[in-house]
């Protein structure tokens, strides 16, 4: 009897080393997606994604990197996630609010004071907590955070030196609403638009304005229809490598530990790459737009943490609330 166990447990032993053995020869191939150009920040990281991915799983996960919206826009990429449809998305932070309010204040404005404290929040227990209630509302996984540049406002008619010169002023905002939410309180009159429909929203004045880092201005060519640059410096709006619930059950377990660990070492790429190009785009936009330093204080002041809606919950209370302990 006791050989018979020992032989049945050597079997079994064979056999789930089989199942490993054939789970790593399968073969994947899945589709991501981003809104910026090929060029952009987001793209090669993304492209490093999946590179990182290839290189640890010996070929056998390929990842499409598809840029510029070539998929959809990022709201419709958010809602492929959930159900299934799309693979793998470069999804803002600012997208997960409509699903999972409190996430908001990951975006809050002036929530961040530099690129190093943007690094500790996105790496604290905090994000990890949103992390986890992202996946939980919307089975969405938010494999790494991604720092971006901090965002300045381009405007076509008159400059803005202050808050008081946003009172009316239509800015084009993305379809977010922790965005719609901050530029209320800043008095203008925000306009949710695709990013792929910003040019031409300018161009014919259905916005006056557009909120976004100067890489992306640069990268859409938005320095074209724009003729200020003021540095406000109002929200720096974190990114996520995100992958649908479905595409992740697909692959064995050790391909989904290859995919997390290629997505943190491409967060980290992703912030010095962030911090160079945005000092070439800034300089770069210098020779082509009216730069403006504004008054900063003035933008503080017109925020009120506690009377954004998206936030108000105990559990939103709360995460700010341990949010702005980090130092």
């Amino acid at each position: 009897m006791k050989l018979m166990k020992s032989a049945l447990a050597s079997l079994a032993a064979v056999g789930l080393m089989c199942g490993v053995a054939q789970a790593a020869d399968q073969k994947f191939t899945f589709n991501l997606s981003d809104q910026m150009a090929a060029d952009h920040t987001v793209t090669l990281v993304a492209q490093r994604f999946a590179d990182l991915v290839k290189e640890k799983t010996n070929g056998n996960v390929i990842i499409k990197v598809f840029p510029s919206g070539a998929l959809g826009g990022e709201k419709d990429n958010t809602a492929s996630l959930k159900s299934g449809m799309l693979d793998f998305g470069i999804i803002a932070v600012e997208q997960y609010p409509s699903f999972v309010p409190e996430s908001a204040a990951l975006v809050l404005p002036y929530l961040y004071k530099d690129y190093d404290h943007v690094a500790k929040v996105l790496a604290s227990d905090v994000a990890r907590d949103i992390q986890g209630m992202i996946a939980e509302k919307t089975t969405i996984h938010v494999l790494a955070f991604l720092p971006m540049a901090f965002r300045q406002m381009f405007t076509v008619d008159n400059p803005i030196n202050s808050a008081a010169d946003l009172k009316g002023v239509k800015m084009r905002v993305p379809e977010s609403p922790i965005y719609v939410a901050a530029f209320k309180q800043f008095g203008a009159v925000p306009t949710p638009l695709a990013w792929g429909e910003v040019y031409a929203a300018l161009q014919t004045g259905v916005a006056k304005g557009v909120e976004n880092t100067p890489e992306g201005i640069l990268t859409a060519s938005l320095q074209e229809v724009t003729k200020y640059m003021s540095l406000s410096n109002h929200i720096e709006g974190p990114s996520t490598i995100s992958m649908s619930d479905k595409a992740f059950k697909k692959v064995p377990v050790q391909y989904q530990a290859a995919l997390v660990a290629a997505a943190a070492e491409a967060a980290k790429y992703d912030l010095t790459l962030t911090i160079a190009r945005d000092n070439e785009a800034r300089d770069k936009l210098k020779d082509k737009l009216t730069v403006v330093q504004p008054d900063i204080a003035s933008f503080k002041n017109a925020i009120r943490y506690d009377q954004i809606e998206l936030i108000s919950s105990d559990k939103g209370k709360d995460l700010v609330k341990r949010l702005l302990a980090i130092q």
